[in-house]
């Protein structure tokens, strides 16, 4: 809908105030009437209030968001909060050193970039509460950053303008946006949140926009390309943040199942038919701008990635063997090109999960209780095995790891090969690698794998069948015509079968709980699946001072981007899943869903003595309250819709009925915005932060703004209308007023803001 148009609606919905219509049929009669004059300019004065509703208001409010967002955010000159992580990742980009994280890679790009026009050169540790260096310009990184917060303002006032509201209810919207307090104070400091929260605003103004398109029958228009597009490029921007960014792709897809439905039912009916051949191009564009065009924009930003970090760095323990070797400054152990009995190596999985096997001095606290074995993704001596002879080899004293004695016979430079049995001995505890029809802890469908007994206890279910699988070929013709049936470090691929139970080493891409430190799950796998890459591992680190060393450097085979792709986003995947509580320490940052909508407690940000700069991560009270009220309000609206429809006293003219789809778009999908970015938390077991909540808070402003709109605007006269919305601004403003501190930064000692504990449970002093 035009802002002509959307001044067209404002005048009616004045009109209805004053006389309400008698019948449904009166009020499409008058959408009719509104549509065919939305272009007409009526006088100087029209012309004049379209200036201020398209140019002027926006850039008030823009202006205020800014001020808000950007006074004192200098003010501590200390690394605060989770600028820890966030900053620290931006340095990686500029030193080109290669780290692993739990959230894909734009939004850290866009950190880096912020440090790189700071003239900043990634040198800086970014540690909790440590002070800024004076060659990082941080005030700069963070203004970066804050720009995305700011410009969420004119966003939500244009969506406003959009959905056809009036300027009362408009002005609402934008300064409950403008004043809340949660965006606003992580808008100050170098964070993801601002640009998760712009990129879903951009999402949701895009869909509004579309929406009024689909009306208009211009989807398929040039304008209708565009807008497609622009939602397309949003999505992908969105979830290459965060991936809780696919919560507004899904709002998105909900609208475009509902719409796509319309479409088939269009292609039967008589009143409002559809060429099948339009009714293909609505599906090709959807697929290509909402599918497609996201992929690629996701993809793009790993490719970016993969290509600035071009250095070794501390994320290589969590990547394969391969994408690590063509690092520069590689940390391999480089050994023999060949494995022997005696090599001491480090296996890494081939899996979805493709950290090191693992074992530390920790028992299972169930089953077998025997040694833990699991997979790490940082390096580390207890990721070091031995690979020894198999137990009947051993019974007759014939060893690979031991020490040579009248009675024990040791070769070390035997080479291992295919169908060989082995044993491998853990090289700080000498433990072996066993498996026993012992279910596992976490996918107890498998047997557990514990490290357990020594060479003098070993028994025959430490034994494993080596069987390879693949070699990579190395584009040197020095290394390119390696034996097949050996084991060669980085590039062969092997698996491990257990010689009594049948099954293979795997990994499954899941985790411990706290006892096993949230690594990664090891099983014995029951598998008919030679090409199972759960079951493959190969040998990273080598070293065997007995076998001939290199004599020239060793050229592995180049990584491919689709599988390293693959693998990193699983390896981000089972790290999310790995963020649990841990029930036996007390995160006093952490909160529960519940707390959100009623602002229970908050966040202290950083360190809470009287020298430092504090800030309380709070929402504004009036702007959540309020809208948590009108959640409950909105859900017994819909139900009283619901009822009078069924009642045949509300009655819609059909699907394409004005009123039916201003309902869809002001408060179902609104509604539904705030349904798909809180449920989820409800149900999810990770830890949770207040700070997850922005998302979901920012729809509940606007189905806020659709309960003024409907229940005041709409029913109430002008004294009352204008009374009882200027309250609301007042009570918006004021209250950020009061609390301002909490976002700009508290001076001195705490005791000194004890006035602003609102509730007991607030840990303000």
């Amino acid at each position: 809908m035009s802002s002509t148009g959307s001044s067209q609606y404002n005048e009616t919905y004045e009109l209805k105030r004053r006389k309400p219509l008698a019948t449904q049929d009166t009020d499409s009669e008058l959408d009719d009437i509104i549509n065919k004059t939305s272009t007409l300019k009526l006088n100087d004065k029209t012309d004049l209030s379209q200036l201020f509703i398209n140019y002027i208001n926006p850039l008030i409010l823009t202006a205020i968001s800014a001020f808000v967002r950007l006074w004192r955010i200098d003010l501590s000159q200390s690394v605060v909060w989770d600028e820890a992580h966030f900053g620290k990742f931006g340095s990686y980009y500029l030193k080109h050193e290669f780290y692993f994280d739990v959230h894909p890679p734009l939004g850290k790009l866009l950190v880096g970039l912020s440090g790189w026009l700071a003239g900043y050169n990634g040198h800086f540790k970014f540690s909790s509460s440590l002070s800024y260096p004076d060659d990082c310009n941080y005030v700069l990184m963070r203004a970066f950053n804050c720009m995305f917060g700011i410009l969420c303002t004119p966003i939500a006032y244009r969506t406003a303008v959009k959905l056809g509201y009036s300027q009362f209810t408009i002005w609402f919207i934008s300064l409950q946006v403008v004043f809340e307090m949660l965006s606003l104070t992580l808008s100050k400091f170098i964070l993801l949140d601002s640009m998760l929260l712009f990129f879903t605003v951009l999402c949701f103004y895009c869909l509004v926009s579309i929406h009024n398109l689909r009306l208009q029958d211009k989807i398929l228009s040039g304008e209708g390309i565009r807008w497609m597009i622009a939602t397309g490029f949003s999505i992908g921007c969105v979830c290459s943040v965060k991936w809780v960014g696919i919560l507004v792709t899904a709002v998105i897809g909900l609208y475009t199942v509902y719409d796509l439905l319309i479409k088939t039912y269009q292609l039967r009916s008589k009143k409002y038919p559809i060429k099948f051949s339009s009714y293909l191009n609505h599906w090709l564009i959807r697929i290509v701008t909402l599918i497609v065009i996201p992929f690629i924009i996701y993809v793009a930003s790993f490719k970016v990635h993969f290509s600035v970090l071009t250095n070794s760095g501390p994320g290589d323990g969590s990547i394969s063997s391969l994408l690590q070797a063509s690092l520069n400054g590689t940390k391999i152990k480089y050994g023999p090109r060949s494995v022997g009995y005696g090599s001491l190596v480090t296996l890494r999985s081939q899996g979805l999960s493709p950290n090191l096997l693992h074992s530390h001095a920790h028992t299972y606290p169930e089953g077998s209780q025997q040694t833990q074995v699991t997979t790490y993704g940082y390096k580390d001596s207890n990721n070091e095995f031995s690979f020894e002879f198999d137990f009947e080899t051993g019974l007759r004293n014939h060893f690979a790891t031991l020490q040579a004695d009248n009675k024990t016979t040791v070769e070390y430079d035997r080479l291992v090969k295919h169908g060989d049995t082995v044993r491998l001995v853990h090289n700080n505890r000498n433990c072996l690698l066993h498996s026993h029809k012992i279910p596992s802890f976490v996918t107890s469908s498998h047997y557990e794998v514990s490290c357990y007994a020594n060479l003098d206890q070993s028994d025959n279910k430490d034994d494993w069948v080596i069987e390879i699988q693949e070699h990579g070929k190395s584009p040197s013709p020095i290394f390119a015509n390696e034996a097949e049936d050996e084991i060669h470090p980085i590039s062969t691929n092997f698996r491990l079968r257990h010689k009594v139970l049948g099954c293979y080493l795997a990994t499954t891409g899941k985790s411990y709980p706290a006892w096993g430190f949230q690594q990664g799950e090891v099983i014995c796998k029951k598998t008919y699946l030679a090409n199972d890459k759960s079951t493959w591992w190969n040998v990273e680190d080598h070293e065997n001072e007995y076998l001939p060393p290199l004599q020239q450097k060793y050229v592995p085979p180049k990584p491919k981007f689709w599988r390293e792709f693959i693998l990193v986003n699983y390896g981000m995947m089972a790290s999310n899943n790995a963020l649990v509580p841990d029930g036996n320490k007390f995160d006093r940052l952490s909160s529960k869903w519940w707390e959100w909508p009623i602002l229970r407690i908050g966040l202290r940000m950083n360190s809470w003595s009287a020298t430092s700069v504090k800030f309380f991560l709070m929402g504004n009270p009036f702007v959540t309250w309020f809208s948590t009220f009108n959640i409950a309000v909105i859900t017994l609206y819909f139900m009283v819709q619901l009822w009078r429809w069924q009642r045949q006293k509300l009655n819609f003219n059909g699907i394409f009925d004005s009123h039916f789809n201003k309902l869809i778009i002001q408060a179902f999908l609104p509604f539904m915005g705030w349904v798909f970015h809180y449920v989820p938390f409800i149900m999810m077991g990770r830890v949770t932060y207040l700070h997850h909540y922005v998302p979901a808070q920012y729809f509940a402003i606007f189905i806020s703004g659709f309960i003024m709109e409907t229940f005041i605007y709409k029913k109430c006269n002008k004294y009352v209308t204008w009374t009882l919305f200027g309250i609301s601004y007042l009570l918006t403003i004021g209250c950020f007023w009061y609390f301002r501190y909490f976002s700009w930064g508290m001076e001195g000692s705490p005791k000194n803001f004890n006035h602003l504990k609102l509730l007991s449970s607030w840990m303000v002093s």
